[in-house]
C-alpha cells in the first residue's frame, strides 16, 4: 500500500516527523522487538511511541535541560533507543550516539568531548568501566541504567537512576517549543580510523533531507517491514533504517543480536534489510559450505549465481545474457537453488541495501545472481550520510550508483570525491579549523575518498590517505586489492602493506572453517598457516584473487592469523572499518619479518616461491 510520504517541510524537525506520523497512522504497528521476559515479539503503535517520547521529554525538562544541551545513548537498537532519541528532539537536545561494541576508553573520549547532561547505558557494570576513564564527570546530571545488576550503587560514583523508574516519574507537562530545523539534532562521531573521532553536527533539516533523497533508492511503503541490524548510532542506519521508515510509515523490527540474525530473518520475514557487506558475505559463505559436501550441489550453486547474474545484466543493459543452454536449465536452478536462498532471507525480501563499506564486485554479482535484490550506496557521516545509490533494476556491482536527488558530486584534480548537498553537516563539534579544512567556501565537502565517474555512475576506489608509495615510486591503492581478497571466503579480513617497500604483502585473517577444509584437503597442519607448505596453498589462493591486477599490485608475501579484528581489540572501528595504523602496530614484528627489517627474529610469514 502506497501513501504520500511525509515531506521535509511538513515534518520540520525529527520530532515533528514522529508527531505527523502518529497523526496519520496512530494505531499501526511502528516498531517490533523481542521481549525476553515474555519470550515473544511485541509491537508498539505510532501513538504509543509518541506518548512515551512526550513523557520522557517532560523528564528532560524537569532536570533543567535546555535546548543545545547534549544527551548520550549507549544501548542496543530498541524502542527505548527511539523513545530517548525522539524525546530529546522534542526538547532541542542534540543526541550523541555511542557504540556498545567500542572500548570503554573510546566511549569515554566521546563523552568527555561532547559533555552530555544525561547518558542512557545498558548496564551498571558497563558504566562502571567507562567511568574509570572519565576523570571529569561534573557535566553529568544523571546516568540512566536500563538493565541494572545486583551491585549498582557501589559500582559507580555518578548520579544514577533506573531507566524504568525514570519513565514513571511524576513530572509536570511542559509546553511545546518552537525549534529551528537548522538546529543540531545529532552529534555523530566519525569512526576514527586514523585518529580521534570527531563529532559531525547534523541538523534536523539535513537528516530529513537525506532520508527524503534516499527514497529514490529505497522506496518503502506502509506494508514494508524493515529488519534493523546495524547500530542506530551509525548515521547510515539512522537515516535508512529509522528516519526513512517514520517518513513512509513502514514497520521496523529490531534484530535480537548479530548471532540471531538468521533466526530473525526467518521469523520477521522482512521486506527490507540494511546491512554491511559482511552480513551478505556470511550468508553466501554459509550457502557454499553447505553445498560443499556434494560436488553436484556446489556446481549447481555456482552455475546458478553465474546464470542468474547474466539474466539480470541483460535486463539492466550492463552485460550479455545467458546462452540457449543456460536459459533451458534456468527453471530447474531457480526452483532448486534461488528459492532456497530467498527463503534464507525470509522469503519476501524486496530490497537488500549494502553500505558502510564497498562490496566486492564478484560477491555482488553472485548475490544478485542468486536472487538477492541488492542495491548499494555510498556516503559518509559528514555528508548526512548517503551520497549515492544504485537502483534495483540498474545495479552494477563495483559502482555505488548515482548521486541522489539534490546532491552534486565531482572529482578534484587528485580524483578525490567532492560533495555538495543540503544534507551536509553544519560542522565539527567545537572544530572550526577542521570544518574549514573539510568544507570549502563554496560548500564542497572533501570526502577523503578517491573515485571515478563513468556515465554518471560513481565508483569509489579507495581512501586518499591509504595510498602506499612504493620504493620504486609507484603509488598503489590497497583497497581494490583488499576487496578482491575479501571476495574469497578463505579471508575474513585483510590489510595490504608495503609503504616504502619494493613489493606488497598482506596481513590476513583466515576463516577457520574454510581453512580447516582446505588444510585437510591439502594434508597441511591447520595450526601452521605460515609454514612453507601452507604458504604454497595460501599464495595460490591470493594469486587467484589478484590475477586481473598488474604486476606491481600483486601480493608476494603474507602473514596469516586467526585472531578476529574487532572493535574490542582496536583493530577495526565500531562500523568494522580497518584501523590501518593499529593493524600495522599490532603486527609490527610479523611485517618486519616479511621485509627483513628491524629485529624480527623468531617471527614467520608465508612467501611465494
Amino acid at each position: 500500500m502506497l501513501e504520500t510520504p511525509i515531506s521535509v517541510d511538513t515534518a520540520g524537525t525529527l520530532f515533528g516527523l514522529l508527531r505527523e506520523r502518529a497523526r496519520r497512522s496512530p494505531d499501526k504497528i511502528a516498531f517490533r522487538e523481542f521481549d525476553r521476559a515474555q519470550r515473544d515479539w511485541i509491537g508498539l503503535s505510532w501513538r504509543q511511541i509518541l506518548q512515551r517520547a512526550e513523557k520522557l521529554a517532560d523528564v528532560f525538562s524537569s532536570l533543567g535541560l535546555e535546548p543545545g544541551d547534549r544527551v548520550a545513548i549507549l544501548i542496543g537498537n530498541s524502542v527505548d533507543w527511539v523513545t530517548f532519541d525522539m524525546a530529546a528532539h522534542k526538547r532541542g537536545l542534540p543526541v550523541v550516539g555511542l557504540y556498545a561494541s567500542d572500548t570503554p576508553a573510546n566511549i569515554a573520549y566521546v563523552i568527555s568531548d561532547a559533555r552530555p547532561r544525561v547518558v542512557l547505558v545498558e548496564t551498571d557494570a558497563q558504566w562502571a568501566e567507562i567511568e574509570k576513564h572519565l576523570p571529569d564527570r561534573s557535566f553529568l546530571t544523571e546516568v540512566w541504567i536500563r538493565n541494572p545488576g545486583q551491585r549498582m550503587q557501589p559500582l559507580t560514583r555518578s548520579p544514577i537512576a533506573l531507566f524504568s523508574e525514570v519513565l514513571k516519574r511524576d513530572v509536570p507537562m511542559h509546553e511545546d517549543m518552537m525549534l529551528d530545523p537548522a538546529a543540531t539534532a545529532a552529534l555523530v562521531y566519525t569512526s576514527g580510523t586514523t585518529g580521534n573521532p570527531k563529532g559531525a553536527m547534523l541538523s534536523h533539516r539535513a537528516i530529513l533531507a537525506n532520508a527524503e533523497a534516499t527514497r529514490e533508492v529505497v522506496p518503502p511503503g506502509l506494508e514494508d517491514v524493515f529488519l534493523s541490524i546495524l547500530p542506530l548510532t551509525h548515521a547510515f542506519e539512522r537515516t535508512l533504517g529509522y528516519v526513512l521508515p517514520v517518513m513512509t510509515g513502514s514497520c521496523v523490527a529490531y534484530a535480537q543480536s548479530l548471532l540471531r540474525v538468521r533466526q530473525d530473518l526467518a521469523t520477521i520475514r522482512p521486506t527490507v534489510i540494511i546491512a554491511v557487506p559482511r552480513l551478505y558475505e556470511s550468508i553466501l559463505v554459509a550457502a557454499r559450505r553447505e553445498s560443499a559436501a556434494s560436488p553436484l550441489k556446489s556446481a549447481m550453486l555456482e552455475r546458478t549465481a553465474k546464470i542468474g547474474w547474466r539474466r539480470f545484466a541483460a535486463r539492466a543493459g550492463v552485460g550479455p545474457g545467458p546462452n540457449v543452454f543456460e536459459r533451458l536449465i534456468w527453471p530447474v536452478l531457480n526452483g532448486l537453488v534461488v528459492r532456497k536462498v530467498k527463503k534464507s532471507f525470509g522469503g519476501r525480501l524486496r530490497i537488500a541495501v549494502s553500505g558502510g563499506a564497498a562490496i566486492a564486485r564478484e560477491m555482488g554479482q553472485d548475490l544478485v545472481g542468486l536472487g538477492v535484490p541488492l542495491v548499494e550506496g555510498y556516503g559518509l557521516t559528514e555528508a548526512g550520510p548517503v551520497v549515492s545509490g544504485s537502483l534495483l533494476d540498474d545495479y552494477l556491482p563495483g559502482s555505488v550508483g548515482y548521486a541522489l536527488p539534490g546532491i552534486s558530486v565531482k572529482l578534484s584534480d587528485a580524483s578525490e570525491i567532492l560533495v555538495r548537498s543540503p544534507s551536509l553537516m553544519s560542522g565539527y563539534w567545537e572544530g572550526l579549523d577542521q570544518t574549514a579544512e573539510t568544507i570549502d567556501a563554496d560548500g564542497w565537502l572533501a570526502t577523503g575518498d578517491l573515485g571515478e565517474l563513468r556515465d554518471d555512475r560513481l565508483y569509489v576506489t579507495g581512501r586518499l590517505k591509504n595510498l602506499l608509495v612504493m620504493s620504486n615510486g609507484e603509488n598503489v591503492n590497497p583497497e581494490p586489492i583488499e576487496a578482491a581478497l575479501d571476495a574469497n571466503s578463505l579471508f575474513s579480513a585483510t590489510c595490504v602493506v608495503g609503504d616504502g617497500q619494493s613489493f606488497l604483502s598482506a596481513v590476513v585473517v583466515l576463516n577457520r572453517e574454510v581453512w580447516h577444509d582446505l588444510a585437510v584437503d591439502s594434508r597441511l597442519d591447520e595450526k601452521a598457516p605460515n609454514a612453507s607448505a601452507s604458504a604454497d596453498v595460501i599464495m595460490d589462493q591470493i594469486k587467484g584473487c589478484l590475477k586481473h591486477l598488474p604486476a606491481h599490485q600483486q601480493i608476494r608475501a603474507y602473514h596469516a592469523d586467526f585472531e578476529d579484528w574487532l572493535p574490542e581489540n582496536g583493530l577495526v572501528t565500531p562500523t568494522l572499518k580497518v584501523r590501518r595504523p593499529q593493524v600495522l602496530a599490532h603486527y609490527q614484528k610479523e611485517v618486519a619479518a616479511i621485509y627483513g627489517i628491524d629485529d624480527a627474529r623468531g617471527t614467520s610469514a608465508g612467501t611465494s616461491r
